[in-house]
């Protein structure tokens, strides 16, 4: 029977430690480069100081049913 766990974890970091983790994302990085600049200047504007995120680790656990 699998068995899931739920592992909720909260980071708070300062804005431009969070924008600087979106440069990593693939959705932006498709982005043409004067693009990418204007779309993290606009999310910096916008976002408080610092960001809340919710980092939760979800794992499932699946067990070998034994032989017949």
């Amino acid at each position: 029977m699998p068995l899931t766990k739920i592992d909720k974890r909260h980071l708070t970091v300062i804005t431009p430690d969070h924008v600087a983790h979106l440069w990593t994302i693939s959705a932006y990085l498709t982005l043409p480069t004067s693009t990418q600049e204007r779309v993290f200047r606009q999310i910096e504007q916008v976002l408080p100081e610092t960001v809340e995120l919710s980092t939760d680790v979800v794992v499932h656990l699946a067990r070998r049913r034994p032989e017949q």
